[in-house]
């Protein structure tokens, strides 16, 4: 039985190979035509972020997976660690500390498209786990002296904006602003930078 399993298995690898494999090189150039002949990228980039409702500031330090679907259009996945800090000058204390989990997953579309440079729209669902200590958390989280600790987890979209230099052989620098909103929690906006190569 478990051999029956295993060629049932190879044989669905081999035939969804053979279907994903460019049948030629009009396919292989529409295929990988948003990023000549590299159509998947890897990228890592620090953004300096402002959370409104909070108005704290930090940082956000991100990885990125992209794939081209087709000429123009691609798909990612990003996952990141968010940190930022509001500091009262009259207290001389951090009133808010924020440390999030993010990940989401994106469709993105290329508006400009050239050799050197691409420009390009993107948007999609995004989740995070979000653990803050607040002195003004209306009503939320466990309460620890004149502050209190909140663990939770929100759902929400996010859109960003990006740009990509090629740099070297197959190498990518860049940089993006994006907007996270959430349902519950402060939005975050976000710009950097990112760096990366294409494969």
């Amino acid at each position: 039985m478990n051999r029956f399993f295993a060629s049932a298995a190879l044989r669905a690898f081999t035939s969804l190979i053979l279907l994903s494999s460019p049948l030629d090189a009009n396919a292989q150039t529409f295929v990988n035509g948003g990023a000549g002949k590299e159509p998947g990228a890897l990228k890592a980039g620090v953004y300096f972020v402002w959370l409104s409702e909070n108005d704290s500031q930090g940082l956000l330090f991100s990885n990125n997976f992209s794939h081209y679907l087709s000429k123009k259009l691609s798909v990612g996945l990003d996952v990141g660690l968010l940190s930022a800090k509001r500091y009262d000058d009259a207290k001389k204390i951090f009133t808010v500390q924020n440390t999030f989990y993010m990940a989401s997953l994106g469709a993105a579309f290329d508006a400009l498209q050239g050799e050197k440079v691409t420009l390009r729209l993107g948007a999609g669902p995004s989740v995070r786990h979000r653990a803050e200590v607040n002195s003004d958390p209306e009503g939320q989280g466990t309460q620890d002296g004149s502050v209190t600790h909140i663990k939770t987890s929100d759902t929400g979209f996010f859109g960003y904006l990006e740009n990509d230099f090629g740099a070297f052989r197959n190498g990518i620098a860049g940089g993006r602003i994006s907007y996270f909103h959430y349902s519950d929690g402060t939005p975050v906006l976000s710009i950097g930078v990112h760096m990366g190569f294409k494969f």
